[in-house]
């Protein structure tokens, strides 16, 4: 069989990337936002998984800062012995950081604390970092009665903190003239979403308001026994005046709408003045059916983030398979892709809408293929342009640049009456998807989920950069790799325009330039497959100093601008069709495939990459004997063991993959079932009887 590898293309054009970086090191890392300040710099939140640390205690809380060129000013961590979950961050005026999230750690790390104990369940949390990292405050949120998180943080010029999320504390906070709606933690728990503003200090409650409903849709054959009633803020944002706009979803129909305002269900938006003491309009976005009616599909609309101008709209994003959505006459997109008439699942489309300062709509569009697109970010530019991020799915508006129908990240750009899509781009998944934040400048910040930080700049050429990595038989898009790995990198400018494929040489070695390009790591020339402009194919040979090293591309004697990654000891990955399925051949030697299926009792051969030194020495050459590196190796199969008959090097194939083959178990079920490999990764096949 031809050695297989995913041949995406990603020559963007139009906006130049000014770089590209990875934050991450040996631990994993889970971006939750991004936010940027009028001097260019990129503030980056989420939370660290901890390798060696106990499954109870595995979350940490980092935060990252990168200066206008990408160069990483400083990461901090912090957490106790519990899981602690970032989920928002932005940045004051004088350059101090603000981080919230939720905790279960009963020993979180307090400074000056407004509250100093946790609520049952957990609590949110509210940091406060000096512009050099160090933590200058440091407190737990949201009562003691439940459980809180916080979701959204917006500073004003004064320094004044203002926070959303959700909460069952029965004890939170609430001030006059907002309201106070009554939440619990107990069987049949009732949440509410809060908007919260703290004086500079954090120590100070300024006004706190918590929307809440009972009522519940139970028609449509649903129960409303024991179904808890959920309400939270997502997302916050501030205008020119010191108004406060949240967006939020619910599951309740009764939340306090103000007249004028939409009656609903789920995505939410509200308004408190700026003196605190009103809320100025509550509307639910759409009328939101929920439950399925007469065998229809159920139906959502679900916000993620809101931005606010200057004039006080509000410009919500999210996500909706619901076709009475309020998409208005002249926008972009005025129906759902899909026909919900017609399918009993029904994938969603991303959204954009904008509200006056009253709360009535005023342009909606949605966004989106036939597949599931989703928008978690939005951000506006000087010019009133709409940025959102998210993940597409194949057939995405824009320009669609994988192969197969691969799904991805997306990045678009609507005009600011929506009429027009300005820019939309698919990436690679874990590019782009997590987050954007435009600066004062005009230059776009993009997170993608696993720690790629990147900056773009509108209408210039692109220039030359490394995207990310990726494990080339399966993975998320990043910045780590491992020795022994045969690889991926994305980007842009990395290579000729016409792609070359390489051949090994009569001493049986890949070379390590091919077309006028070599990849450096920590300054070694690794053996490459296969070199285009948007994508290389290489190996990393063993051995591989850790934890970190730098790659670099020389194409045609020009040096691309180095790229960070991190290296694991082993990334291990199956082989994967751009479906999910494993990469499988049967043993007559055709291709795996739902209208070829395995039978049981027949070998089926599939292929790895990323096993690190357990097979020996890698140095990209051609495997030319069999060798059972792997004899305790096992594959199950809809958790069934499958017979092993082979697990070490792939004959005739780099020396960075691994075969295996095994004996598929005579009582398996027809059709689509799981396989499980032992060393990791895992994705259907075809049996039948």
């Amino acid at each position: 069989m031809r050695f297989l590898v995913l041949i995406a293309i990603l020559a963007l054009k139009g906006y130049s990337a000014d770089f590209t970086t990875y934050i991450g090191d040996a631990n994993q890392y889970q971006v939750a936002a991004i936010a940027t300040d009028s001097a260019g710099n990129s503030y980056v939140t989420g939370s660290r998984t901890i390798e060696s640390a106990p499954a109870s205690s595995s979350d940490d809380v980092f935060v990252t800062k990168l200066d206008a060129s990408g160069d990483i000013v400083f990461t901090s961590t912090f957490g106790g012995k519990g899981s602690d979950v970032a989920d928002a961050i932005a940045a004051d005026s004088a350059g101090n950081i603000w981080v919230g999230g939720n905790t279960t750690s009963e020993n979180f790390p307090l400074r000056d604390a407004l509250q100093t104990g946790i609520g049952s369940g957990g609590a949110g949390f509210l940091v406060k970092l000096a512009p050099d990292g160090t933590v200058i405050y440091s407190s737990y949120f949201g009562g003691l009665m439940g459980a809180t998180s916080v979701n959204g943080l917006a500073t004003d010029p004064g320094g004044n903190v203002y926070l959303t999320g959700g909460t069952s504390s029965s004890d939170f906070p609430t001030t006059p003239g907002l309201p106070a709606g009554m939440v619990h933690d107990e069987l049949g728990i009732v949440s509410g979403a809060f908007i919260t503003k703290l004086d500079p200090t954090g120590l100070k409650i300024v006004y706190s308001a918590l929307i809440a409903g009972t009522a519940i849709d139970c028609s449509g054959g649903s129960t409303c026994d024991f179904t808890a009633r959920t309400t939270s803020g997502v997302g916050i944002a501030l205008d020119e005046a010191g108004d406060a706009l949240i967006a939020g979803n619910t599951n309740t129909t009764d939340l306090p709408v103000t007249p004028g305002g939409v009656a609903g269900y789920e995505a939410f938006v509200a308004k408190i003045n700026a003196a605190g003491n009103k809320l100025t309009y509550l509307t639910y976005l759409g009328p939101g059916a929920g439950i399925g009616y007469l065998g229809q599909p159920p139906q959502t609309i679900n916000a993620t983030a809101i931005a606010a101008d200057s004039a006080g709209d509000a410009y919500v994003t999210g996500y909706t398979n619901d076709s009475e959505f309020p998409a208005t006459a002249g926008a972009y997109q005025t129906k759902l892709d899909a026909d919900a008439s017609t399918q009993t699942s029904v994938p969603p489309d991303a959204f954009a809408i904008k509200l006056n300062t009253a709360g009535a709509t005023i342009w909606a569009t949605y966004l989106g293929g036939p597949g599931t697109d989703l928008a978690n970010s939005i951000s506006l530019d000087s010019s009133g342009d709409v940025w959102l991020t998210g993940n597409n799915a194949a057939g995405f508006p824009g320009t669609s640049r994988w192969v197969n129908g691969s799904a991805g990240n997306f990045l678009s750009q609507f005009s600011a009456d929506g009429s027009a899509l300005l820019y939309s781009e698919e990436f690679p998944a874990g590019a782009v998807g997590q987050g954007v934040s435009v600066d004062s400048n005009g230059v776009i910040h993009v997170a993608g989920e696993t720690g790629l930080i990147s900056t773009m700049t509108p209408a210039q050429p692109s220039a030359a950069r490394t995207l990310g990595i990726v494990n080339a038989a399966s993975g998320q898009l990043s910045g780590r790799l491992s020795q022994g790995e045969v690889i991926s990198i994305f980007g842009f400018g990395l290579g000729p325009t016409t792609p070359v494929s390489a051949k090994p040489g009569s001493n049986g070695f890949f070379p390590t330039s091919l077309g006028g390009i070599q990849v450096l790591v920590n300054g070694a020339a690794v053996p490459l497959l296969y070199v285009s402009a948007s994508q290389i194919n290489a190996e990393i040979p063993t051995p591989l100093s850790v934890p970190d090293a730098v790659v670099q591309i020389i194409n045609n004697s020009a040096m691309l601008p180095d790229f960070r990654v991190s290296v694991d000891a082993s990334i291990f990955g199956l082989f994967l069709n751009p479906d999910g399925s494993v990469a499988a051949i049967n043993q007559d030697g055709t291709v795996n495939a739902s209208t070829n299926p395995a039978k049981p009792g027949t070998i089926v051969t599939i292929w790895a990459t990323g096993f690190g030194n357990l097979a020996g020495p890698i140095d990209g050459a051609v495997a030319t004997v069999a060798n059972n590196w792997c004899g305790d190796c096992q594959v199950s199969l809809n958790g069934e063991s499958a017979t092993m008959e082979y697990a070490g090097a792939a004959p005739g194939q780099i020396d960075g993959i691994m075969q295996i083959n095994f004996l598929v178990p005579t009582q398996l079920a027809d059709n689509e079932v799981f396989l499980q490999f032992s060393l990791g990764g895992g994705g259907f096949i075809w049996v039948s009887q």
